[in-house]
């Protein structure tokens, strides 16, 4: 039945999600125009294609992260999730961000696997060899991003 139950939300929390929102669609909406602009006036290569969408992604998550920070949004939200929930919420990012390095590394690993691997014994050594520098360098990076946000977040609830 916890199924069924609405989660209480902060009204104000909610709106300034909403101002970030409506931004963030203009800056998206801003974004694809130059991107096709770009495409139409640029010699593409094989992974210009995709480049513009990326940036466009980075950009407007990036553009989230420091407006939710600027509107103290992430405090507010990290006060009501650890008031319902039993997992603080800095105990759930950095687990999130865990997960997030194990499965880069698996789709890395694959990657390289199924790409220059020939034959069954190098497609193996290939996804244990790059999935295993990949867990070496992505779970400390995505951890430690998650330790920034982190800081981030308290120091500005600390103001």
């Amino acid at each position: 039945m916890k199924w069924f139950q609405s989660n209480p939300k902060d009204e104000r929390v909610e709106q300034a999600k909403n101002q970030i929102y409506r931004e963030l669609y203009i800056v998206v909406a801003v974004l694809c125009f130059l991107s096709i602009i770009i495409k139409q006036f640029v010699n593409v290569a094989v992974y210009s294609s995709i480049t513009a969408e990326i940036a466009i992604l980075l950009i407007t998550s990036l553009y989230y992260m420091v407006r939710g920070w600027q509107l103290d949004i992430f405090s507010a939200e990290r006060e009501m999730h650890d008031r319902r929930s039993r997992i603080p919420m800095t105990a759930k990012n950095f687990i999130y961000a865990g997960i997030g390095g194990v499965a880069i590394s698996l789709y890395f690993g694959m990657r390289s696997a199924v790409l220059y691997a020939e034959g069954t014994g190098q497609t193996i050594y290939y996804f244990f060899l790059v999935a295993a520098g990949c867990l070496m360098i992505y779970i400390p990076l995505l951890i430690g991003l998650a330790f920034l946000v982190e800081v981030f977040t308290k120091s500005r609830h600390a103001e």
